[in-house]
């Protein structure tokens, strides 16, 4: 902030601009400036700007100029820009390590002490976004733990009991219903980072131990010690956490949103680690039948607990500007509620209602690049008879029992007509049986490896 009023060298035009494009995602001020543009691409005149300084700032890596490419990359993922977005933050994670971020070197001066504590931020900063990246797009992982040497421990913590309370756009009329009185608590910034900092680790072991190119030739017995192993840690992580982080939307009160994303994250990694040993196919040998049930109702468990926990978090601050993370943990658990789930259940039904709704709210927000994962879920849907034949445009209706109340939005089909996303065919699902269970590479990304 002090390079932004001062002009200083921690700030450029080129983070200018990509602060400009994360804004508008959060923001319903209409302008002139925009051009009357639709609400889900009105940001991307900034990303044209952004496309246009680039070439002035990639010959010299800087702490500014790293930034803005982390921030471009993170916001064109939802956008529906995925390899733009996943290529920018290439580039950032190769400045990272021109600049030495990776390194954990002792400092001369105070301000040498403070850029050291930037660079820290940075790396372990850019380190979860390619993991959060890494989940949505189903891709390989970029950074590792293993090319740095830098410590977790932040020379301050001001951001740890800041008040943190909703952003009220200020285009908001008083007495919008959708806007819900919320009292401010504790941000527990970077306590919470840390709890995320430990689940991105996590994360990168089941990538590269189970959905990586070499994991079919891993033998069943270093598989299933893997496995154990990520339970394990994951097992530790949630008995571990501290007081505050401690979460059940039953019965209390919902905290801020970056307070519900580890557990979100948390029940996405649990449906990983036990996903990848229920498709038929994945590995070389198959569950005896009594672990593989087990594994199929933790799995249940583990979308039932995402279900309630964006059910909290959309009663409190709806899910429009959620972080991507938390939709593709929305998605992960109706993939595995049509797959694993019988069509009598009330409860069940009533849970892929929600999540469907849920799905769409994220497109009309800030996930507008989901309409191709929101075809494969109705395709999906389709393939195993739980909907109703009608077109494309048409959102799916369940024919098992749900609550006579239950709201289902109509997908806009042109939610996306202005950007440049990639196409899905549809048919392809054509030759999958219908009794298989969920491919690879849809539980892994939404958009496939």
């Amino acid at each position: 902030m002090d390079s932004l009023v001062k002009n200083g060298p921690y700030m450029n035009k080129l983070l200018l601009n990509a602060l400009y494009l994360q804004s508008s995602m959060y923001s319903d001020w209409d302008s002139s400036f925009f051009d009357n543009q639709e609400s889900n691409s009105k940001g991307l005149v900034f990303y044209e700007r952004f496309k246009s300084l680039l070439p002035n700032y990639i010959d010299k890596p800087t702490i500014p100029t790293t930034v803005a490419l982390l921030t471009c990359g993170a916001c064109l993922v939802p956008y529906g820009y995925q390899s733009a977005g996943w290529v920018l933050s290439g580039m950032a994670y190769q400045m990272i390590v021109d600049l030495g971020c990776h390194l954990d070197s002792p400092a001369a001066s105070k301000p040498a002490a403070i850029e050291q504590e930037m660079k820290k931020r940075i790396y372990w900063g850019a380190f979860v976004s390619d993991k959060f990246q890494s989940l949505f797009l189903g891709r390989p992982v970029t950074m590792h733990e293993s090319t740095g040497n830098v410590r977790h421990e932040y020379l301050d913590s001001f951001e740890e009991m800041e008040e943190w309370t909703p952003y009220v756009d200020s285009f908001t009329q008083p007495g919008d219903s959708s806007v819900q009185p919320y009292r401010g608590r504790p941000a527990r910034a970077i306590s919470t980072f840390q709890s995320l900092l430990q689940l991105s680790k996590i994360a990168t072991q089941i990538i590269q131990a189970f959905y990586s190119g070499g994991s079919q030739r891993s033998s069943e017995l270093v598989l299933l010690q893997i496995k154990s192993d990520v339970t394990g840690q994951l097992g530790y992580w949630r008995d571990n956490l501290p007081l505050w982080l401690l979460f059940d939307p039953s019965v209390d009160t919902t905290p801020p949103p970056h307070q519900i994303t580890p557990h979100a994250l948390y029940w996405t990694l649990v449906i990983l680690t036990e996903q990848a040993f229920l498709n038929r196919g994945r590995f070389n040998f198959t569950l005896d039948p009594d672990a593989a049930e087990a594994s199929r109702k933790l799995c249940i468990k583990a979308a039932l607990s995402i279900w309630r926990l964006v059910e909290a978090y959309k009663r409190v601050f709806t899910l429009r500007r959620a972080q991507y993370g938390i939709s593709y943990a929305t998605y992960c658990a109706a993939l595995v509620m049509l797959q694993h789930t019988s069509h009598e259940s009330n409860e069940y039904g009533e849970c892929i209602q929600f999540l469907w709704t849920a799905l769409s709210e994220y497109q009309k927000g800030t996930c507008y690049g989901l309409k191709r994962p929101l075809k494969l879920l109705k395709s999906l849907m389709r393939r195993l008879g739980s909907v109703n034949a009608g077109s494309e445009a048409d959102e799916p209706v369940l024919i098992w029992p749900t609550p006579s109340t239950a709201s289902n939005p109509r997908l806009d089909p042109d939610a996306n007509r202005h950007l440049e996303s990639e196409l899905w065919d549809v048919s392809t699902l054509g030759n999958i049986p219908d009794d298989i269970f969920l491919a690879d590479d849809s539980i892994f990304g939404m958009f496939g490896g």
